[in-house]
């Protein structure tokens, strides 16, 4: 139960792939998001199947900072793309000028995020080993959180979907973007301070 807990506080607190969710959900269908969502799942699996299995706590730690900066530059480059984005008519709007939040966005976006760290580290390192979880446990236990950690940016989509649904002018659209956009700015900042540049202080 704190294995749960833990995880599912940490992965359904605002981060810049709930934000994201919850951006898309405004205009968004189900249809054409939930490869987002897999994705997300599928790099948090990564992350507990590897760390799990190799438990070189240290060595993981040392690339902390270089994935949080590349991390914190594809949240910003992601940012941009939301800030410039040009909803058009109530029927026809999207989150991002290229087409909607992909697979691909999903697993590199989660897969670069070091906030998994906080996640997977102490609950590989320590409350796996402690409650006897290894093999094919560890496996089953990695599954089962990465399909919850699948289910906070759904969870978020949703809630953007309620939001949109009393939306239905544009330049609202476009304004709900350009706020998510400056919140991702500030999450790529805080993500590079806290993980980038306080560790070489």
């Amino acid at each position: 139960m704190e294995i749960v807990l833990y995880a599912f506080t940490v992965m359904y607190t605002p981060g810049p792939v709930n934000l994201l969710s919850l951006n898309e959900g405004l205009s968004a269908s189900l249809r054409k998001t939930w490869g987002f969502f897999a994705g997300v799942a599928l790099a948090i699996f990564c992350w507990f199947a590897v760390i799990g299995f190799a438990g070189q706590i240290l060595i993981v730690r040392d690339l902390v900072p270089y994935i949080a900066l590349a991390g914190s530059a594809y949240i910003l480059y992601l940012a941009f793309k939301l800030f410039t984005s040009t909803p058009s008519a109530a029927g026809d709007r999207e989150s991002l000028r290229s087409g909607r939040l992909s697979f691909a966005n999903g697993f590199f976006m989660q897969l670069l995020n070091p906030k998994n760290s906080l996640v997977v580290i102490p609950i590989t390192t320590v409350m796996f080993p402690g409650r006897g979880i290894t093999g094919t446990a560890l496996i089953g236990c990695s599954a089962l959180i990465a399909l919850g950690g699948g289910g906070a940016p759904a969870l978020y989509f949703w809630v953007g979907k309620i939001v949109g649904k009393q939306i239905h002018q544009p330049r609202y659209f476009r304004l709900c973007n350009r706020i998510m956009a400056m919140l991702l700015v500030v999450v790529a900042v805080m993500m590079f301070f806290d993980y980038v540049v306080v560790p070489l202080l």
